[in-house]
């Protein structure tokens, strides 16, 4: 995650998050005061009612976090520690919603009050249903640790209040390259895994969504709701420029813009956007790359086109170049991927 010349009152997670990970680091024998030393988080922030942790501030948490433990998957382990209670208000509308799909609505719409860093979307594709991350700010390298521990979070919670749901038809995907650590946590794992897709995706047939909840309680879903909604009115909305620049993107049917034309579709100059992305850790070519990329596999796991074909769509003159990028951004050849 790149911070620059970020507002920490656009950009933020919400403070209940941060003892969660000073418990899990406990219990390694790390105190508090050193996963909390440098990183301007204060003891006890977490108490003060509506208390943020800035992205920087996060940022610096999550690596100090990381280097203490040694353990690059502990977003997993962040994940399934998550209870209820630790997405405040929001946990317990959605807990006690009629069914997943009103859980789900839920979360969506009052997702801001537990981050600005990220933003959930609910995307139904024929019959199957995806819980989409976006970055609101590059995440870079800490990409793994939020996706996964949200990912992580999200599949305990629907086992708790769907505990006689199958949980095995589903998929996860992932914006972000296969990381090292994977092969050891994936017999873990129910469900299959792609990595560098075009967005990161809890995926799970669209029927479920009318399940009904364990703990289904309207009157106190009506509460919680009333009190996210009026968190949701003290948290400034932060500017979904990445989401925008990727539609964009994606909405000009068998090419893609260039920075020129993206900028002008948003009304500003191509250096504006250009500055812009660059204070959100990325640049025009960056979110091209990547969409290119997710694409790319999405086609050669998902479906049967040929290479040349897959190229043409993404706008190569021939396959050999779109080999190449294809190389360049994996390590593999588009051949050996879909093998």
């Amino acid at each position: 995650m790149t911070i620059l010349k970020m507002n920490p009152e656009e950009y933020s997670f919400a403070a209940e998050y941060v003892p969660l990970l000073i418990s899990i680091l406990e219990k390694r024998g790390i105190p508090q005061e050193h996963l909390l030393r440098d990183t301007g988080v204060q003891p006890a922030l977490w108490r003060e009612p509506g208390a943020r942790v800035s992205a920087e501030q996060l940022e610096k948490v999550i690596r100090r976090a990381l280097s203490l433990t040694g353990d690059d998957w502990l977003g997993w382990e962040f994940g399934a520690a998550m209870t209820m209670s630790t997405h405040g208000f929001l946990g317990y509308a959605a807990l006690s919603s009629e069914t997943l799909g009103e859980a789900i609505e839920l979360a969506v719409k009052y997702f801001r009050t537990r981050s600005t860093i990220l933003d959930l979307q609910l995307v139904i594709d024929g019959d199957m249903a995806a819980l989409q991350l976006e970055e609101l700010i590059s995440l870079n390298d800490l990409a793994p640790f939020l996706v996964e521990g949200l990912f992580s979070s999200f599949h305990f919670m629907t086992m708790k209040v769907l505990p006689d749901m199958p949980i095995d038809d589903g998929e996860l995907r992932f914006a972000y390259p296969k990381p090292h650590y994977f092969d050891q946590l994936k017999p873990l794992i129910p469900v299959p895994c792609l990595f560098d897709c075009a967005y990161h995706q809890m995926r799970f047939p669209a029927w479920k969504l009318n399940e009904k909840l364990h703990f289904a309680d309207p009157r106190l879903a009506s509460m919680a709701a009333a009190q996210c909604e009026q968190e949701l009115a003290t948290i400034k909305a932060p500017p979904g420029l990445l989401g925008q620049v990727r539609r964009i993107v994606l909405s000009h049917s068998g090419r893609f813009p260039s920075v020129d034309e993206a900028a002008s579709e948003l009304h500003m100059s191509s250096r504006t956007l250009k500055r812009k992305l660059q204070q959100l850790g990325t640049s025009y070519q960056k979110i091209l790359d990547d969409l290119r990329k997710g694409l790319a596999v999405e086609h050669l796991t998902q479906t049967s086109s040929t290479v040349d074909d897959i190229a043409l769509m993404l706008g190569y003159s021939d396959a050999s170049n779109f080999a190449r990028a294809f190389r360049r951004w994996t390590g593999r050849s588009p051949t050996d991927y879909r093998a």
